[in-house]
């Protein structure tokens, strides 16, 4: 299993916007925890074990993320979200679902890595991605793995951890009504057929 060193940065940068976040009364002091702890856990496998860093492909990042998107948002079709008076800001938003996707991938890494078991590591990092949704949501536990699985399972076999990232974000932005659910398929629409050609072409970046 591989790591992108575009991963990395987003993870140093996310890591640091948190403490700053908390610091300013933005960011709650769990999601700065998941951020800092996450880091620290993905660090020690990558310097322990001597993990590959890796350019991202960005064919695999575009059709993974865009994946990720249609499944998560399938649901807004049935009943489209509208903006929620008290959402927090996009800022918020970015910080606070990149620091959980952050935990999750840590774990994801630590079993897939360190214990060379890839395909377990799809289960732990489910359960862990439901235990981190158990602090706002205790009755969607169950929802909440499966939605771990599917973050892993397509991170086992497209490996961009940076899609991880990307895709929890564009659909919580949906999900407070910041993005009009026709914006968000669009946009899914051309990363699934772009992602599609420029695999074609391996690039990398």
């Amino acid at each position: 299993m591989k790591v992108e060193w575009e991963y990395l940065a987003v993870m140093g940068i996310v890591a640091f916007l948190s403490f700053v976040g908390y610091n300013q009364g933005l960011i709650s002091d769990i999601h700065t925890l998941f951020g800092i702890g996450g880091m620290a856990l993905t660090l020690m496998v990558i310097i322990g074990f001597k993990a590959d860093i890796s350019k991202m492909n960005v064919g695999n990042f575009l059709i993974q993320a865009a994946i990720l998107n249609f499944v998560l948002g399938f649901p807004a079709i049935v009943h489209q979200a509208e903006r929620i008076p008290y959402a927090p800001e996009p800022y918020v938003v970015l910080v606070a679902t990149a620091t959980e996707e952050i935990l999750r991938i840590a774990a994801f890494l630590i079993v897939a890595i360190a214990f060379e078991m890839p395909k377990f590591a799809v289960g732990i990092s489910s359960v862990v991605f439901a235990a981190i949704h158990l602090y706002w949501y205790p009755t969607e536990w169950f929802s909440a793995i499966v939605a771990g699985a599917l973050f892993s399972v397509l991170l086992l076999y497209y490996g961009s951890q940076t899609a991880c990232v990307a895709s929890h974000f564009t659909y919580d932005i949906l999900a407070f009504g910041y993005l009009p659910f026709f914006y968000y398929v669009i946009i899914s629409c051309i990363m699934l057929i772009l992602g599609y050609f420029l695999n074609k072409k391996k690039v990398e970046i």
